[in-house]
């Protein structure tokens, strides 16, 4: 399994499509913009997490300076959750963070995916957030 930074109209695709399935219709939101200009800031690292040539997740990583990064919108397809493919996935956006030069990261999770943080060393900084802020440091 590989992450693969996206750049081609197919890996947007399959980038938005993961996304705004597992992240909004599953869960009974709206409102996913698949043109947000976050997206597109140089900063911004969009991702796909492939299997040969299966897409199986998706993440953004920002870089935002000082050694720190946000980790965003953690997506699985949903029938390959709790298989494995979200830890080996948040293993290899946290190798990139760190050849980035990142000490720091961020998520904001959502709250059914805290216990999976805490499972792959994540602290929680503030619980008290309707997506609760966490970090890990990284070595």
């Amino acid at each position: 399994m590989n992450l693969v930074r996206v750049s081609s109209q197919s890996e947007w695709e399959a980038y938005h499509q993961i996304r705004r399935h597992v992240l909004f219709e599953l869960r009974g939101l709206t409102g996913y913009n698949d043109q947000h200009p976050d997206d597109r800031k140089p900063e911004h690292l969009p991702l796909i997490f492939v299997d040969e040539n299966e897409p199986l997740g998706a993440v953004r990583l920002d870089l935002t300076g000082s050694g720190n990064g946000v980790v965003r919108m953690v997506a699985i397809v949903a029938d390959r959750q709790r298989q494995g493919i979200g830890r080996a996935m948040m293993i290899a956006v946290e190798r990139l963070a760190m050849a980035q030069r990142v000490v720091r990261l961020e998520v904001h999770a959502a709250p059914d995916a805290v216990r999976f943080y805490y499972k792959i060393g994540w602290e929680m900084v503030d619980a008290h957030q309707p997506n609760p802020l966490m970090a890990k440091l990284l070595k």
